[in-house]
């Protein structure tokens, strides 16, 4: 009789540890699905899988790259019909909205640009405006990491900056002025100073025709383009 009283009582407590780690083993299984269908949640919600999180960080990082890189500016080209030769009044009548606006944010006067632009593109026809989209005939360097164009100009097969718009070539015109040491002197003219802006741009090397400073106020004159510096 004892022996059967201790038989039961050993499979009572067989059973009894059965239960318990049924219990542990289920509770521990119904966590984990738990879990795992809370991830797929946020997964869901938040876009790929928990070990992307990197390559989130990755992306972010990568746009915020993408956006503090100067981005190009579709400009009006596509108003001019294809191989129109624009009249210096019609250059002017294009663009001078673009001039205005760099005078406001980059302190040129918007005479200066417009004859400048009208000066070295031709109004916008020569091969290498059309070619370019550079108005302002201005060359490589060497801090440009943009596409190049090779042209004869004072030497052969010189480097000049290709923009993506005429847009973009007037501000770069503004932001090249504005970040020369050599032409820091003509910001301290009156914005109104056309004449000195000609004489200084000459002086500091911008060209080297010595009629350079002439021509220019020729053109601001002739089409009455400092109007445009009271705007």
């Amino acid at each position: 009789m004892k022996t059967n009283n201790i038989h039961s009582l050993y499979i009572s407590l067989i059973i009894s540890l059965f239960l318990f780690t049924s219990c542990q083993w289920s509770s521990q299984y119904t966590y984990q699905q738990r879990s795992e269908k809370k991830k797929r949640e946020l997964q869901a919600k938040h876009g790929g899988s928990s070990s992307s999180s990197n390559n989130n960080n990755s992306s972010v990082s990568s746009n915020t790259n993408k956006e503090n890189k100067p981005k190009s500016k579709k400009g009006i080209e596509h108003k001019i019909p294809p191989g129109k030769k624009l009249t210096p009044q019609e250059y002017i009548d294009y663009y001078k909205d673009y001039a205005i606006e760099s005078m406001h944010h980059k302190k040129v006067p918007a005479s200066i640009t417009l004859a400048q632009g009208l000066l070295e593109s031709g109004a916008g026809n020569s091969s290498l405006a059309r070619a370019t989209n550079n108005h302002f005939g201005i060359k490589c360097g060497g801090n440009w990491s943009g596409n190049t164009y090779k042209y004869d100009d004072d030497r052969p097969n010189e480097c000049f900056r290709v923009y993506n718009s005429v847009l973009d070539s007037y501000e770069d015109h503004g932001n090249f002025l504005r970040t020369r040491s050599w032409y820091a002197p003509l910001f301290k003219l009156k914005i109104t100073d056309y004449k000195g802006w000609a004489k200084g741009l000459k002086k500091a090397g911008y060209a080297t025709d010595p009629k350079y400073p002439s021509k220019l106020i020729n053109i601001i004159e002739k089409y009455r383009l400092y109007e445009y510096d009271k705007r």
